[in-house]
Parts: C-alpha cells; structure tokens; sequence
C-alpha cells in the first residue's frame, strides 16, 4: 500500500475547480510512467491482448491521429541518438546507451524527394536494406540505414551509388521506433519545434481492448513519447480516466478490502486525478498526473480484480464535491485515532479538511502492521541532525512538543541548545524532519546531562535543563515545572528560564523518545478507518462523508 502524498501536493491544494458543468466523464489522461531522472533512452512494448501497433500523434483534443502501422508483436521507441539492445543492470532486453553488438546509430543517408504518405515512402526506402519511411514535420521522407558516425554514413553512401542523397539526423525532439532486438527501424518521427509528440496505439483497430506489457506491468490504453529538454524518453499511458482509477486503487488499498472501501478509493482516486488532469498539473512533464506517491502509485493493470473493478463500475463517474467544486481529496494509511485539519498540515485552510477523532479505526488497529511505533533520538543524533540541515548549535539538550491541534496531534516541535538558542518546525515538518510516520505522536526523556541529575540555578538565572526540574512554593509544596518557566532576579526583572551554557558533550546519555501511531500526513480520509467503517456496515459514501466534512458524491 502506497499512501503518502509528497509535500509538492500542498502546492496545488486548495484551488477550486470549476463547476460541475465543466467536469466530464472519462476524459482521456495522461499518466507519467518514466520522466525526469527515471526517463529513459529506450522503451518497450509487447503485445498481450491484440496484435500490431499503430503509429501517429495525439492531437490537442488527445484524439489518436495514425500516421502507419506495424504488425510485429514487440517493438521499442528509442532516441535518436545512439543506443544499443541488450543486458541493462538486472534486466535484459532494453535499449541503452551501454555498447553491444546490436546498435541504433543516430546518422542516415536520406533518398531524393518527398512523399505525401507512408506507403509512398516506405516504398522508395524498402529498395534499400535497412531503409525505413520517416515524418519530419509532417513531411514524409524515405531514409536509410542507422549508423554510429558520420563516417560509416559516408562509407554506406557511397556504396550506394546515388549521388544525390544526403546525410541526415534529427532534431533533438527525434524518435524512432524499431522492431525489438534489431537495429531496424520501423518509422522515424521528428517534431523539430516539439509540437507533437509520437504516439502508439497496441492493436490493429479498436475492436479489442488491448493489453501491453511495457517494463513488466500490463496497461490498457496507448502511449505516447516525449524527449523532454531533448533528453531521454518521458513515456507516458493515455488512457480513459475510469481504466486508470481500477489501476490506482489496487495499489493505493487492497484489492481484498471490504467493496464499500474500495468504492471510497475509488471516489477519491477519481476525483484526485480529475482535479490534476484539469489544472496540468504536470504539463511542463508532458503529462496530467505521475504514478508515483506524489500523486497516486499506478502501475497498470496487472493486480486489478473483480471485485476492485466492481468497485470502479458501481461508482462511475463519481466524484466529491463540495459547494460545486471537486474537492482535493487527499487521504492517507491511517490516522491513529484522528484527522488534522489542512491548515495545521499544510497552512491553508480547506472547509472539508477539518480534524476530527476517528472512532473507527481503533477496531482494527490489530490487522495494522507498525500501527503504534516508537522512534528514539540519542541528543548527540539530534545535535548532528541539526548540523547537518544548517542549524548549527552547540548541543541538543532539549527536545519537546510545543504545539498541539485540537485533537491532539502534534503542530509544533522546538528544540533547544545548551547555549539557550531554539529552533522550531511546524505543521508537517513536525513529521518530516525528523522522518516520522505521522503527526500523532507525543516526546519524552531519559538519561542525563552528566552531572548526576542536578538542576542548578546559576547567577545569571538559567537551568542546565528543565527536564526534571521542580519547584517549591512558600508553603513547601512541589510541582515539576512545565516548558515555559520564569524567573526574577534581584532587581525584580522577569524573564524566562533558559538551559545555561556548555558543550554537546554535556548531553551525556540523554536520549528521546518519540512515541506515536498512525502512518501519513493525517489530512482526508484514513484508508484503514474506511476499512473498519466498511466492516461495521457503512457505505462508501458514509466513509467520505464522515472523512470529508460537508461534502456530497455524484456525477457531474
């Protein structure tokens, strides 16, 4: 189960969405699968269900306009630079740029002329060995050969004995498809202004619905390349809405999970992804949404059963709304027995993110691997973590919570140095400073500063901590004193304590103790409180309306 959203999610939080008569059902979207870091110099394809592939461009509607097509079963989209077939790190069968006998060069002798279609091209180019048909801006040309260097292209050139070819390459927006495990290329495309990008679509026609397995996962729908910057391949999955939220919430809950859970997943998996879709929030990627945890972990079809599917179509085109706009509809693994409200997370506040106590999860709190946790911080750990994100103090000697939200959550942390200085995070840097689970959590200490426990008042009034610290009123009476303690001196000035100085060696075995439950940043819904409301007879809409305050769920 993937569940936590990364921190760029509160970035686009809180934006309303148009009204529910701009919203559409089943729009085609488009879902990252390797971008950035992750893109790559080749991709593969293998039919599954359905056979052949067809060759063109999405256009600005994301409707399939074919340029060709091919009836291998496995063929790859790779860069027009040089890449070669064969073992990649663990897994074989890829293009890459590692050398092997087996090599798509980036030079080619292109043939006289132009054509106004592919079978025209294609034709003039299959006189030749290797020669392929390629789009260039829409125009149409009959190339051949794939060669490492300029040299191999001249030598191969003039074999060929026509003295009115030329040498050619492509723009860095070039792509060429080729038959996998060979270096002979299909169809070459190249947008020079990166206008349009090349699209495939597995099978002949769309008479089957097709399945392709591409880096080990199965998808339905198509799939589109782009060499964002010019540099690898960003692949990503075009398909329908609905298709993709049955991947999605396989590998956000459990496909065994209670239906009315799923259906609530379902809902939300939806609503997410329309919300992404419409604001582009990855436009800049070439694509709507990521498959990973900054968005929702998708990888294809391959875990989808019956009953996740049922889920999907009892609940089609459904979507959360609130006063007439697609909510943000973040959730989480589970809340530890209650929900923060956004503006305590993220600092915006949201009418239908609102903390509550969550009675419900608490009855399967025992099904819930790592459900209460402890994490422990020596003082030396914390003085160089601190250190090391640029806080440089002299010694952790203090760590506490210093803030909670009303349900008891943690919004607040400080800690402090033996010199007095404090440093204080809030909100959901209260979990992912210190690489917590969540935010529901409480602090204590143990161990000492080395000096046998005593607490000294020192003449400049200051205490060498205020763990452990009492103080006795006139009538003998004792009380541990809490975070904030103040003192007067003699010309009766009031200030507030501080530790007194010293080194980071003073903090002697002084360790914390963090002590929470929970997993995830608190906000939305609790996926695990949405299994224990389906089990106790809630319906799906129970679930998101209890999780979501004041919203409703429906079409558009």
């Amino acid at each position: 189960m993937h569940i936590v959203l990364c921190a760029a999610v509160a970035v686009t939080l809180w934006t309303p969405l148009s009204a529910s008569a701009a919203v559409a059902l089943d729009p085609t979207i488009k879902v990252g699968l390797f971008y950035g870091s992750s893109a790559l110099p080749g991709a593969n394809l293998l039919n599954d269900v359905g056979s052949g592939y067809r060759l063109g461009f999405y256009d600005s509607n994301r409707t399939f306009q074919q340029l060709a097509s091919t009836s291998e079963t496995a063929i790859s989209v790779v860069k027009t630079q040089n890449v070669y077939y064969g073992k990649v790190g663990n897994w074989s069968g890829y293009y890459d740029t590692i050398t092997s006998s087996i090599a798509v060069g980036c030079w080619h002798i292109r043939l006289p002329g132009s054509y106004s279609s592919y079978d025209q091209a294609y034709a003039a180019a299959s006189a030749y060995s290797g020669g392929f048909a390629a789009w260039i801006d829409g125009v149409w040309q009959a190339r051949v050969g794939a060669y490492l260097d300029k040299t191999s292209a001249q030598t191969a050139q003039t074999a060929l004995g026509l003295s009115d070819t030329t040498l050619v390459g492509t723009s860095s927006y070039g792509v060429s498809v080729v038959k996998t495990g060979t270096s002979q290329i299909l169809l070459q495309f190249d947008s020079t202004t990166g206008n349009y990008c090349l699209g495939i679509k597995p099978g002949v026609n769309d008479s089957v619905k097709t399945e392709t397995i591409f880096r080990g996962c199965t998808y339905y729908g198509g799939f589109q390349y782009q060499r964002v910057s010019g540099g690898n391949l960003t692949v990503s999955n075009v398909i329908g809405l609905e298709d993709y939220v049955q991947g999605v919430i396989v590998r956000e809950m459990s496909s065994s999970w209670p239906l009315e859970a799923l259906k609530a997943q379902a809902v939300c998996a939806r609503t997410f992804a329309y919300r992404s879709y419409s604001a582009s929030k990855h436009k800049s990627q070439g694509f709507d949404i990521c498959n990973s945890t900054c968005c929702q972990v998708y990888y294809g079809m391959d875990a989808v059963t019956a009953s996740s599917s049922k889920a999907v179509t009892e609940t089609y085109g459904e979507y959360a709304w609130y006063n007439g706009s697609l909510i943000e509809a973040v959730y989480s693994s589970h809340d530890g027995g209650a929900t923060e409200s956004a503006v305590n997370v993220w600092g915006n506040n949201v009418a239908y993110l609102i903390g509550k106590a969550d009675p419900y999860e608490a009855s399967v709190a025992s099904k819930i691997s790592n459900y209460n946790w402890t994490v422990t911080y020596t003082a030396q750990e914390l003085t160089d973590l601190l250190n090391s994100k640029g806080y440089v103090n002299s010694g952790i000697v203090d760590f506490r919570v210093t803030k909670t939200s009303p349900t008891g959550n943690a919004i607040e942390i400080t800690f402090t140095d033996s010199s007095g200085k404090t440093w204080s995070k809030i909100r959901d840097a209260c979990r992912t400073f210190l690489n917590l689970r969540s935010i529901n959590y409480t602090v204590s200490s143990s161990g000492g500063s080395g000096t046998g426990g005593s607490y000294v008042v020192n003449g400049d009034g200051s205490l060498s901590t205020l763990d452990g610290a009492y103080a006795i009123n006139g009538s003998g009476q004792t009380a541990q004193l809490g975070s904030e303690v103040y003192v007067i001196d003699g010309s009766g000035a009031v200030s507030q304590a501080q530790p007194s100085g010293g080194s980071s060696s003073g903090t002697g075995n002084l360790v914390f103790t963090i002590t929470g439950s929970g997993w995830g940043h608190n906000v939305g819904m609790s996926q695990w409180g949405a299994y224990a409301m389906a089990q106790q007879g809630y319906t799906y809409k129970d679930i998101l309306t209890f999780y979501y305050t004041g919203i409703e769920v429906r079409k558009p």
